[in-house]
């Protein structure tokens, strides 16, 4: 229809145009600081002219338009920039836990400084320095006990705090584990919401928001990938998926089955195989440890060491849905059934929170590990010099066995009420499971310090009291155990080679000697001191922070120019959105300007006839 009710009509539909054009300006303005919002835009054509070629059409000079229509409110979106932004958020969320873990281990670590071990351990060295010069004297004997005691806490302390952060890192793997079990479910109903939304012909700009949002949270665990699909579905699932066939975490197709992931909580080495690789594993279904009911086990051959040491670093499972563990082809394990180690699905991406954590306790592990190692190379060479060995070693002479042992087992060591060993041979044992977390000064020598040793021939006999042939100021093995400050040892193989004290000295092994009555140990140029191997280990510290530091820096200022490039496209811009509202605004108002205008046409028409 033309006329003056068309025109009518066209400026009724571009007053409609454009107050949907205010509405999705004012979303936009309304919206301006909502975190995740992409600013929409409407959609402005052309309606259908009227004057087309049918039949029975009166010819014209053209086609007539009739106005404008909004077809559609699309979001102004670069899903290239989403992309970029969610893997440099993976990469930074790695180094994120990193730096601040390793930040935490150089405070424990407190170096140097003039209460740290490696400060510690030198006035322990200097003590027994004094102590040769005035064996007699009980006030240095005592000093030597005292910094024995204030390095062996400082061991105890800084093993116990390594302890505490390994716990704090696999709590927060726990917690991982139930955020991003979380977020899929929520991203998995929004992606159900979407896809009812697009098919019934509308656009879900907000929701779509709401699951973009998610996925960049989702990002900061792990790195994924997303697969769009019809009716704006997604696939999504981790980038690093291992030997996972259906890795899938959402999928398009309601009708596809989706993996979760639960949490193992501890592993037992099962005591019916002597092997020692079966291991009973307990987990939580979906990382939910409030009730018993989420319990499950099962049993796992074939686990090597390092294998075990990769599960317990991890502890994250491929699951179902429900929570329980599956193998690679997506099959759910049975409660108490066994499987071999090929069979078992451990999570590992290589970037995101996730991995950061995962490496940041093998890091841990690793510190942990240097530092028993130096406290077995103390405990094993102090003690070798300060009694001797067993005769059992070949070395005749010696009392059979080490009846005033300096460095002990504080986890087996007993005394009784007068602060006497009442458990050697238990103690002697144990020596061999002496760590930085139990080293400690015999109790009965820090009781009595005149039953330290330091004489030169003390090592033939049980006590000091028994020696005969020195006199008091005899203070040749103190000056000997002084001088292991600048003694080259393996420290590198105590653990590993060397378990025991007797280890030490075994020939077969290329040990080392001890001589000069069981007071020199021969330096092993294959060694180092244990004032040396403690900095390096300082020193690797240093160099790890360092970087994860630096990484940090640079990822923040990438994030942020990604993060500027895509507010740029899908951010709201005030000043533009306020332009744009005077721009439709006239527009409004120039439209109802025409219908005034076609009233008052219609006015002359319709009255003017009649008269």
């Amino acid at each position: 229809m033309s006329g003056l009710f068309g025109t009518l009509n066209i400026g009724g539909r571009g007053m409609s145009v454009a107050q949907k054009t205010i509405d999705v300006t004012s979303h936009n303005i309304s919206n301006a600081n909502t975190p995740g919002f992409s600013r929409q835009r409407a959609q402005i054509e052309t309606s259908r002219p009227y004057g087309g070629p049918v039949l029975g059409a009166v010819a014209t000079a053209g086609q007539v338009g009739t106005g404008a229509q909004v077809s559609a409110i699309e979001r102004i979106r670069d899903t290239f920039l989403d992309f970029q932004v969610r893997n440099e958020t993976s990469t930074a969320g790695k180094f994120d836990i990193r730096n601040n873990f390793l930040s935490e281990v150089q405070d424990i670590f407190n170096e140097p400084s003039d209460t740290g071990i490696s400060t510690l351990m030198g006035k322990f060295f200097d003590s027994w320095q004094e102590l040769s010069k005035q064996p007699q004297n009980s006030n240095a004997r005592t000093v030597t006990a005292q910094q024995t005691v204030s390095l062996t806490d400082a061991l105890n302390h800084t093993y116990t705090k390594l302890q505490d952060l390994k716990s704090n890192a696999q709590n927060l793997l726990k917690n991982d584990v139930t955020d991003m079990n979380s977020i899929l479910d929520q991203i998995g109903a929004l992606n159900k919401e979407i896809k009812t939304v697009k098919v019934s012909g509308n656009e879900p700009n907000d929701l779509m928001d709401k699951r973009d949002l998610l996925i960049d949270q989702l990002s900061n665990k792990f790195n994924l990938n997303v697969e769009r699909k019809e009716f704006e579905g997604i696939d999504l699932k981790p980038t690093d998926t291992g030997s996972m066939k259906n890795s899938k975490l959402v999928a398009a197709d309601d009708n596809e089955s989706v993996m979760r992931f639960s949490y193992i909580s501890s592993m037992e080495k099962d005591s019916n195989d002597p092997s020692g690789q079966t291991y009973t594993i307990t987990y939580y279904k979906l990382g939910n440890m409030q009730s018993e009911d989420n319990k499950g086990t099962m049993k796992v051959t074939g686990l090597t060491p390092d294998k075990v040491d990769e599960l317990m670093n991890s502890r994250i499972l491929w699951a179902n849905s429900e929570g329980t563990p599956v193998k690679g082809d997506g099959y759910p394990v049975k409660a108490n059934y066994t499987i071999n180690a090929a069979e078992i699905m451990d999570f590992q991406p290589q970037s995101g929170e996730i991995a950061g954590t995962i490496s940041v306790e093998q890091d841990i592990n690793g510190y942990i590990d240097q530092l028993n190692k130096i406290a077995k190379s103390l405990a094993y060479s102090v003690n070798a010099i300060h009694s001797g060995l067993a005769k059992s070693t070949g070395n005749p002479g010696v009392p059979d066995k080490d009846y005033s042992v300096f460095f002990v087992n504080k986890d087996v060591a007993k005394y009784s009420n007068t602060h006497e060993l009442n458990n050697l041979d238990d103690t002697l044992a144990a020596e061999q499971d002496i760590n930085a977390g139990n080293i400690t000064l015999n109790e009965e020598l820090l009781n009595d310090v005149m039953k330290i040793k330091t004489k030169s021939h003390d090592n033939a006999y049980a006590f000091t009291a028994q020696n005969p042939v020195d006199g008091e100021s005899d203070g040749a093995r103190a000056l000997a155990i002084a001088k292991l400050r600048d003694t080259l040892l393996r420290v590198q193989d105590f653990g590993g080679l060397v378990s025991t004290r007797a280890d030490m000295f075994n020939a077969s092994r290329g040990g080392a000697t001890l001589s000069n009555n069981g007071m020199t140990i021969a330096s092993d140029t294959s060694g180092m001191t244990l004032s040396g191997y403690f900095k390096d280990t300082i020193d690797k510290l240093g160099v790890q922070a360092q970087e994860s530091g630096r990484m940090v820096t640079n990822q923040e200022s990438l994030l942020n120019s990604l993060q500027q490039s895509r507010d740029s496209v899908s951010g709201v811009s005030l000043d533009e959105e306020m332009t744009n509202l005077v721009q439709f605004q006239h527009a409004y108002n120039a439209n109802a300007k025409i219908i005034a205008t076609v009233d008052e046409l219609l006015n002359v028409v319709v009255n003017g006839l009649i008269k």
